[in-house]
């Protein structure tokens, strides 16, 4: 591999597009603002990547501006890494229209005396030309001493010079000219995914799919061309640019699966490529030189509800089989986890990318960790427009707008919410998250704080939060404005309402929600809040003092649609957060994907919540699905064991994930049997237990698997089976205790083919099963 001269190649890529005009277009995800085709993007960004491209005046990559001759020449000597010889070429004169005056002239010099084996002399001008034996240039001119530099180039003439490059001979092309040299490129690809005419003038666009797909054409000795370039890494991962090294010595990395490199070109950023899974090449300072997209396919999917042990669920209700150790890849760190260690991580709303092989799924990426890394925010102080974020995105446009990880509109923001841009999936992120509560102190000082403490819990600041800040003194009682992973971005009078929503988890803890799907914990001094185990609203006006109360249930607008995600006409988010309670007990946090598609009557809301944008983003269900139970075997424990099955008396549940601990009851039930239990909300007091169905006589051969849900068909109807399904060992009265439902099925199958079931009258699904 030859050494790039980095500086020759960004002056003469930039004399290159420095002439072009720009048209207006919106940005996609490409690191080029003029792009919203989803699949230019990534070929433009992987030639910007390589080298090959560079952005003109504003970013632009211009893709339905034609190429001249003289800047495909450029691309393709850039394309074949020989850079670093376009300088000493610079001083002499091959064609006579290519001066010492035209910034092409090293390019065009270097390519016309770049000679390849085989080939069609004159092909590149439109000539048909004849095989020879010395090889053929890389360009010819037209026969005249001229090259015609700046002539748009065909479709044709392109073609037969990547043609070229790959290597091919004469006798591999043909004599006809172009018909030879089409009919092989169609033949290997070359120009898969392109529509053209042969004399047609060739765009930008067009261009990049070329060069891409000639990366992973065979070349005339049959290997693949970009193991040519350097040292391929197969099933690689991108999984951010723009970072440090590991050294910490450089910035403008790229971090990968198989590490972090930085780019053999220099001050690039493909955005676009992120989250893509394909083969990366090296040179020998371990530099990247490209990056080929694999034939993998990929499918990126919003959650609708938390991702479950076995399988998660995309909005549009498809369910997706995960086995337990397939990789899954973020943004922060080059090591994946397995899905099992790391499925708890992947919440309602979060945006991931599912990479399948003959339709499984091998690998994940969540972009969930790069969301959040905000260091600047903006709080909107009147109606938002791209003026409002344009310091803060750096001038980009065409981004998406996010909030509770819902898609809104710029019309959509409010007055006081507080923005951070996601550049690495070019996002506006906003967040409504008010806190109210007492300024309790600053480090490293009250002026320029990098960190503020209240209830517990140490705040970062961002630096745009100093004015705000400036005006207030520890001791206030003040309103935070919160960014969506937590920081403060502004501080505001107390009169400004808070609207914070979380669970009491302990009687001196609140675990308080945030917009991108985490939590933060409060603590109260005193350790004496009420409404244990309830979903609440937050604030504070004592110092260390946390007030909650309960979410109100009153004018709930309608049905609850989980295909469509309304609650009657109002949105309910993609972050949104279920929980379910029964008989006034604790509110469990159950999966959205758990939900079935049928509607929830308005009158089974028990509670719900709304963003400052009108949309629902917590909603508190009243007895529907059974999942707030807790399911085993029920065992008494009074002190007489022959006492009847009346008055106050305590119970134990036995499962084996640990069960809950001795409860006070009053309800009656059989000792030893298999049944669920709610506890009550600020005791420990029973407040539900239901028993369950019991059906004989099930085979293991009976449960089937659909899109990583479970299934059993007895007696002509079929049951889902809990993704928390306890099961039980009669023989030796023990409960299998592998780590998730899936697991513990899958042992009790294996164990033994005889089995009983138990089903909720609830939800109607299996929660217990019993080897006989």
């Amino acid at each position: 591999m030859m050494r790039r001269n980095r500086m020759i190649h960004t002056l003469l890529a930039a004399t290159i597009t420095m002439s072009l005009v720009a048209p207006v277009g919106a940005a996609g995800p490409s690191s080029f603002q003029d792009i919203s085709d989803p699949e230019t993007a990534v070929n433009a960004d992987i030639l910007r990547l390589m080298g090959v491209v560079t952005g003109s005046g504003g970013n632009q990559f211009l893709p339905s501006q034609t190429l001249t001759r003289a800047q495909f020449c450029a691309m393709v000597v850039n394309f074949m890494g020989m850079e670093d010889q376009v300088a000493i070429n610079a001083t002499r004169t091959i064609f006579t229209d290519v001066t010492a005056s035209h910034w092409a002239r090293g390019y065009v010099n270097l390519a016309a005396s770049t000679m390849l084996g085989g080939g069609a002399s004159g092909a590149a001008d439109g000539g048909e030309g004849t095989p020879s034996p010395a090889g053929t240039p890389l360009i010819s001119g037209v026969g005249d001493g001229r090259f015609l530099p700046d002539d748009q180039i065909t479709s044709a003439q392109a073609i037969t010079i990547l043609i070229r490059v790959l290597g091919y001979s004469g006798n591999q092309v043909g004599a006809v000219w172009p018909d030879g040299y089409l009919n092989l490129a169609r033949s290997i690809g070359l120009t898969d995914g392109l529509t053209i005419e042969p004399s047609a003038p060739l765009t930008r666009a067009q261009a990049a799919q070329l060069f891409v797909n000639a990366l992973d054409c065979k070349d005339g000795s049959g290997k693949l061309y970009y193991s040519t370039l350097g040292n391929p890494k197969e099933n690689t991962v991108l999984l951010a640019v723009n970072t440090e090294t590991d050294d910490g010595s450089a910035q403008g990395a790229v971090r990968t699966s198989n590490g972090t490199y930085l780019p053999d070109a220099e001050n690039v950023a493909p955005t676009a490529l992120v989250g893509m899974r394909g083969t990366l090449v090296l040179n020998e300072q371990n530099e990247i030189v490209t990056f080929v997209p694999d034939d993998s396919t990929s499918v990126s999917v919003t959650l609708s509800g938390n991702a479950e042990p076995s399988y998660l669920k995309s909005t549009n209700g498809t369910r997706y089989a995960i086995a337990g150790d397939t990789p899954v890849y973020n943004a922060s760190s080059t090591e994946s986890k397995t899905y099992s260690e790391s499925y708890n991580t992947l919440t309602s709303g979060s945006q991931v990318t599912l990479f399948t092989e003959r339709g499984k799924v091998v690998a994940i990426y969540s972009g969930a960790a790069a969301t959040g890394s905000s260091t600047d925010a903006i709080v909107v102080t009147g109606p938002a427009g791209e003026a409002t974020f344009h310091k803060l995105t750096g001038g980009m446009t065409g981004y998406n707008i996010v909030k509770n990880q819902q898609n809104i509109t710029m019309s959509q923001i409010q007055p006081y919410d507080v923005v951070t841009y996601d550049s690495l999936a070019n996002t506006l992120v906003v967040s409504d998250l008010k806190l109210t509560c007492v300024y309790e102190d600053a480090s490293p000082n009250a002026k320029a704080p990098t960190t503020i403490t209240v209830l517990g819990h140490e705040f970062p600041v961002l630096e745009s939060a100093w004015d705000d800040i400036a005006n207030f003194s520890v001791g206030n009682t003040v309103t935070l404005l919160l960014t969506a992973d937590g920081k403060v971005a502004g501080m505001e009078k107390s009169s400004l309402r808070s609207n914070a929503v979380g669970v009491v988890s302990e009687a001196g803890k609140v675990q308080m929600f945030l917009p991108n799907g985490s939590t933060i914990e409060l603590v109260d001094s005193k350790g004496e809040l009420s409404n244990l185990n309830q979903v609440v609203n937050i604030s504070s006006s004592s110092k260390g003092r946390i007030s909650t109360s309960r979410l109100s249930g009153r004018n709930v607008p309608g049905d609850f649609q989980p295909d469509t995600m309304k609650l009657g006409s109002a949105t309910v988010t993609s972050g949104v957060r279920i929980f379910e309670q029964v008989s006034g007990g604790a509110q469990v946090p159950i999966s959205l994907g758990n939900l079935e598609s049928t509607a929830i009557p308005a009158d089974k809301i028990a509670a719900y919540h709304t963003n400052s944008s009108g949309m629902v983003d917590v909603i508190v269900l009243d007895s529907v699905t059974g999942d707030a139970y807790t399911y085993g075997k029920l065992v008494k424990g009074w002190e007489n064991p022959d006492a009847e099955d009346k008055g106050n008396g305590t119970l134990t549940l036995e499962n084996g994930s640990g069960g809950l601990k001795t409860l006070v009851t009053g309800y009656a039930f059989k000792d030893g049997s298999f049944g669920g239990v709610v506890a009550g909300m600020n005791s420990n007091r029973v407040a539900s237990i239901i028993s369950l169905t019991e059906i004989k006589d099930v085979h293991a051969s009976d449960f089937y698997e659909v899109n990583g849900r479970f299934y059993v068909t007895v007696r002509g109807k079929t049951y889902p089976v809990s993704a928390d399904v306890e099961c039980y060992k009669s023989a030796t009265k023990s409960w299998f205790a592998e780590k998730t439902g899936e697991e513990r099925l899958n042992a009790c199958k294996a164990f033994s083919s005889d089995m009983t079931i138990y089903i909720d009258p609830i939800g109607n699904k299996v929660r217990v099963i019993v080897a006989n």
